[in-house]
């Protein structure tokens, strides 16, 4: 069992307290995070109260939850899966209600192949890695960070290859980041930033703290790049500051 205090690369998509979920779309939903957990909860609480004994009723249930997302998508490249549900009892865990292991629906394993009725089906979701985990591109610090983490902040940052790959280049010399994490977990939240581990790959990355707040500013907000990159300048300088 993990033990939630200190997690890994390999909890990056879900550990005891925490998971990620951002390929399953959950960021591209328009609304508050609020809205993203009732819209969790409300995949949740239909499924399990299907009968999926019958095909049908799993292939029923995919279009009527699509047809609630597909009209509240935020980009129209980006899926929104309507499989994305809790997994745990306390409805703090977000994953896959199609999982042959990890689905809480009592009648899963009646299916040999249960993520086949999902939009990506059952090659992908269960053989997929997103880039960050792949390369296993954090450090240490973002897993302290993530301790303590909101389920939502987590999961924006997560799959942030850019974030992790960029500050493997220059943070270190026992710098914690834990305050930057906040912070860009913030805006992220606060300018509803559609976080996905389908980014693209920069051909560069960049090479310092100063590059990559102004790469995460004008992700965030192209209309506001020099007080958001201000923002995160401030929040990196002052964990440096407290080294």
């Amino acid at each position: 069992m993990t033990n939630p205090s200190v997690l890994t690369a390999a909890d990056a998509c879900m550990s005891e307290r925490l998971s990620c979920s951002a390929c399953c779309g959950i960021f591209n939903l328009k609304g508050s995070d609020a809205d993203r957990r009732a819209w969790v909860a409300e995949n949740t609480r239909q499924f399990l109260e299907l009968d999926i004994s019958v095909a049908v009723n799993i292939v029923q249930y995919r279009k009527d939850r699509e047809a609630v997302t597909l009209p509240n998508r935020v980009r129209d490249d980006i899926y929104v899966c309507p499989f994305l549900g809790f997994v745990d009892t306390q409805n703090q865990k977000t994953g896959c209600l199609l999982h042959p292991q990890g689905s809480p629906h009592r009648q899963i394993s009646l299916w040999p192949h249960p993520q086949n009725f999902s939009f990506y089906g059952e090659g992908i979701c269960l053989s997929y890695d997103c880039l960050a985990k792949d390369r296993k591109a954090y450090t240490g610090d973002f897993f302290a960070w993530a301790s303590t983490a909101t389920l939502f902040a987590y999961a924006r940052l997560a799959s942030d290859h850019t974030l992790h790959r960029a500050l493997g280049r220059f943070a270190g010399g026992g710098v914690s980041l834990q305050q930057f994490y906040t912070v860009v977990a913030h805006l992220y939240e606060r300018h509803n930033v559609v976080t996905t581990s389908f980014e693209d790959i920069e051909r560069v990355l960049p090479d310092s703290p100063e590059e990559l707040c102004r790469f995460l500013a004008q992700r965030i907000d192209p209309s506001q790049v020099e007080e958001i990159a201000q923002e995160l300048s401030a929040a990196y300088s002052a964990c440096s500051s407290h080294s």
